[in-house]
């Protein structure tokens, strides 16, 4: 059994997650419920749970406030949401899993599967600040990307990103200082993520940061700095270079 710890300060909301664990997540146990930050603090260190559903915007503070009173986080954490899309956007930069209010019960399924299959705890405290400087960021171009791997996980800077190659599953980031990693997901949910970050598609094996973005010759060749290269595909030709003259 999953013991889990619900944590919301509408009470509504909690019973409603309650019974939707109960009926569709039959191996998650809530063994208590908070409608506090100092409630569940003293919960959660009394029962300590494997998997915390957190809302953000509690009746004393915020979700953020209660994590900040642990030395280590040795649960496993989903966050509840009503924020808007923005916010939504810096969760997924930040590699934080996340339910958005009303909840769904095809997600709440998956965000328990997701838990369900990870080692160890999926919240790091570099987790937290990335998400926390996305979502404080004032301009367009939120400033991190949190890259899962075999590892872990790898806070990089969206300035660092000279581009992202497809291989099989993997995604590998080619980054300055002509540093290299490998993401264990596929380069579909990169392209969504950094569509607006002045990032492009150019092949169906290559995303590029424009910002890199030295040349490009009549044979289909894009060349970027640090010695990077990527392939012009002819479907994304007149997109590249209509963004390329923009630039």
């Amino acid at each position: 059994m999953i013991r889990s710890v619900v944590v919301d300060d509408e009470k509504p909301s909690r019973e409603v997650l309650c019974n939707y664990l109960k009926e569709y997540c039959p191996d998650v146990e809530v063994v208590a419920t908070a409608g506090s930050v100092k409630t569940a603090y003293r919960i959660i260190k009394k029962q300590e749970p494997d998997l915390v559903f957190l809302d953000i915007e509690l009746g004393d503070g915020k979700g953020f406030d209660l994590l900040n009173l642990f030395e280590k986080l040795d649960f496993k954490i989903v966050f509840v949401t009503a924020y808007s899309e923005h916010a939504v956007k810096a969760f997924r930069f930040s590699a934080i899993d996340y339910l958005l209010k009303p909840v769904k019960i095809d997600e709440l399924m998956e965000a328990v599967e997701k838990a369900r299959n990870l080692n160890g705890t999926n919240m790091k405290s570099q987790n937290l600040e990335a998400f926390l400087n996305n979502l404080n960021s004032v301009s367009k171009m939120l400033p991190t990307l949190v890259i899962p791997h075999i590892k872990g996980y790898e806070v990089l800077k969206i300035s660092e990103i000279i581009m992202c190659r497809a291989d099989g599953y993997c995604t590998y980031f080619h980054l300055t200082g002509n540093r290299k990693i490998v993401s264990s997901k596929n380069l579909k949910q990169y392209e969504e993520l950094l569509a607006d970050q002045n990032f492009i598609r150019v092949h169906h094996s290559y995303i590029i940061s424009l910002n890199h973005v030295t040349s490009y010759t009549k044979q289909g060749e894009i060349l970027l700095t640090e010695n990077n290269k990527a392939s012009l595909g002819d479907a994304y030709k007149e997109g590249f270079i209509r963004r390329v003259v923009r630039k």
